[in-house]
């Protein structure tokens, strides 16, 4: 049975589309099939992935899925061999208002997903920045939240909004989700401010897990741009070396290896 882990931060901007691809194709190249799932409407991580290929799917995305127009299986695109991706696309934000006036609308998600669970080891969800129809269904799908944070005083500080909604998703939807832990990004040492955020992070939040901090770098805004993950673009560069640290750390977590 598949692992299902959100990509969330009601923050924008922190590069939850960045952790999800390079995550993905990480826990792929260890030998996990990964299958990614983009319900973010501004679709990064779909346009990463495919490319301009996008406008060929709006009868076949997340949004379908959800509204029942489409199965699962109509929905899938390989990738590579162990990395498959269920795109979402331009359309996706008109679904919003019928989905919210759907019965059970807050496992919509789950109930699509829940015939290929088996399918996967890793089922990775891309969120939008926002508390909408679309967090509150992958977070009820999901058996873990992974929260990216660029180490900001705001970032740091509004953390809270988002253990907030775990707690109310616990409680309405999803009693079994857990912090798979919190990811550092776009860190550097330049300056002193990152490095005091993530001291102030550790104290405010002593229980949550600091996963590998992901480093700032061009190369991770190149290689997205060119539609490639880190692994393609600089496989032998520090962000490389920190994506397959951060994924064989979700192994470790979740498998216990």
């Amino acid at each position: 049975m598949g692992t299902v882990i959100s990509i969330a931060n009601q923050k924008g901007g922190v590069g939850k589309t960045t952790i999800a691809l390079n995550l993905g194709y990480s826990l792929s190249r260890l030998g996990k099939k990964v299958l990614l799932v983009d319900v973010d409407p501004q679709f990064n991580l779909t346009f990463a992935l495919i490319g301009m290929d996008v406008v060929n799917y709006e009868d076949k995305n997340v949004g379908t899925l959800m509204t029942r127009e489409s199965s699962v299986e109509d929905v899938l695109i390989e990738v590579e061999e162990n990395l498959h991706l269920i795109p979402s696309h331009l359309t996706l934000s008109a679904k919003e208002i019928e989905i919210m006036n759907t019965y059970n609308r807050e496992r919509r998600l789950e109930k699509a997903l829940k015939p290929i669970f088996p399918d996967y080891d890793y089922i990775i969800i891309d969120n939008p920045p926002s508390m909408g129809i679309f967090l509150v269904n992958s977070l009820t799908a999901s058996d873990y939240v992974l929260i990216p944070l660029e180490l900001s005083y705001f970032g740091v500080i509004g953390m809270q909004l988002m253990f907030n909604l775990m707690s109310m998703i616990r409680e309405e939807t999803n009693e079994g989700l857990r912090l798979l832990g919190i990811v550092p990004n776009k860190f550097t040492k330049q300056t002193k401010v990152p490095q005091a955020r993530l001291k102030e992070l550790k104290e405010l939040y002593p229980d949550a897990p600091i996963l590998t901090t992901i480093p700032k770098a061009i190369a991770i805004e190149k290689a997205q741009a060119e539609g490639k993950s880190i692994f393609e673009y600089e496989p032998n560069g520090k962000a490389s070396k920190a994506f397959e640290k951060l994924a064989r750390e979700v192994i470790s977590i979740v498998e216990g290896q």
